[in-house]
């Protein structure tokens, strides 16, 4: 089961946004942004099974996507959120929320997300050159989310404690996203028509212009940005321009 954590007071009538983090990640990603945001919405940043620290069980009950619908359908969620205003996912929070727009319509953001362009064809050099980017983006989320802790020890110790995380989330998490990113290539984004905005920085690896343009490609209905010198935790380090184009699009689409 998963958990809601609400960030935001909300009123009655409030717009309703539904907030999905990637993985090795959890909620409190979120709240950076969240603060920026009208504190009459209701902001639900949902702890997902490929939280910090999963032993990435729920590879074996379905994709991303299928995982994100079922928990979305549970009674807790219903309670919490009976409608939706606002779908928003970061790195494999965003390829999650991409699936499931394949199977219901409903506004979405995605915000660095993993995407394999189905021509893409998946040799020795896309793996390791995957593995590459998972090992870099793992340590820039441990560095974000451990910043306190290291700034306070010496740096031999922040570097041991870097690598015995790394070391507890080894290849079964990088199978995890790499599969992830896999199953992208086989959604059928033609079925996509609702109103959705990608958010990407140019600096970050794990989208790039190859990558980028298939996406542009393959939903060709989605609004596309691209900020110059943002890396893949954009929604962390720039969460205020972050949550000024979430701003403006959920106006745009319910208006």
């Amino acid at each position: 089961m998963t958990t809601t954590h609400q960030l935001t007071p909300g009123s009655p009538g409030g717009r309703t946004v539904i907030l999905v983090h990637g993985m090795e990640d959890n909620w409190r990603s979120w709240l950076p942004l969240a603060r920026h945001l009208d504190p009459a919405w209701r902001v639900h940043a949902l702890e997902l099974p490929w939280n910090a620290g999963s032993d990435h069980a729920w590879r074996r009950h379905g994709s991303p996507g299928a995982v994100l619908g079922e928990l979305l359908g549970t009674a807790e969620a219903r309670r919490a959120f009976p409608h939706v205003d606002l779908l928003v996912g970061h790195s494999m929070g965003s390829s999650a929320v991409l699936e499931l727009l394949t199977e219901v319509t409903i506004p979405a953001m995605l915000i660095a997300p993993f995407y394999c362009p189905p021509e893409m064809a998946v040799t020795w050099s896309v793996f390791d050159r995957a593995r590459a980017d998972f090992s870099r983006i793992i340590d820039q989320s441990l560095e974000l989310r451990l910043s306190r802790r290291l700034s306070r020890v010496e740096p031999d110790v922040g570097e041991a404690m870097l690598a015995k995380i790394r070391d507890r989330i080894g290849p079964i998490g990088f199978m995890a996203m790499f599969e992830a990113f896999l199953h992208t290539a086989r959604l059928d984004l033609g079925a996509v028509t609702g109103p959705a905005l990608v958010l990407a920085g140019d600096r970050d690896h794990a989208m790039g212009p190859a990558r980028a343009a298939a996406l542009r490609r393959e939903l060709p209905h989605a609004e596309f940005v691209v900020e110059p010198g943002f890396g893949h935790f954009l929604h962390v380090r720039h969460a205020e321009v972050a949550a000024a184009h979430l701003r403006a699009f959920l106006k745009e689409v319910t208006s």
